[in-house]
């Protein structure tokens, strides 16, 4: 069985991070957070609509160290539908979801 994730290269997520900064988005990474790995990939393990005092946008957690470390990132409705998805096994699926996601921030 595979599962299909969203999932950002590391170019991406820098340029989903840049539009969340520029919008004013409330989540996203400062410039010491960005991960170090330029190499791997990054996947989403959840997200969710969410409304905001300039518009709709999308909240979602990125595992930037698997199974250690997951942010969230704010971006547009249409970012998120252009992000890329992936085919995982099951395993590589629970292992994203099981990780988790970060506390809470409203």
């Amino acid at each position: 069985m595979t599962i299909k994730m969203k999932v950002l290269d590391y170019p991406m997520l820098v340029r989903l991070n840049e539009s969340s900064i520029s919008a004013g988005r409330k989540q996203n990474l400062k410039p010491e957070h960005l991960p170090e790995n330029t190499e791997r990939r990054y996947i989403v393990n959840f997200h969710f609509d969410h409304e905001w005092t300039s518009g709709r946008d999308v909240r979602m957690s990125v595992i930037l160290k698997p199974a250690i470390q997951t942010v969230w990132l704010d971006v547009s409705p249409e970012e998120y539908q252009a992000i890329s998805e992936a085919e995982m096994t099951e395993l590589e699926w629970e292992a994203a979801v099981c990780v988790g996601t970060p506390r809470w921030a409203p």
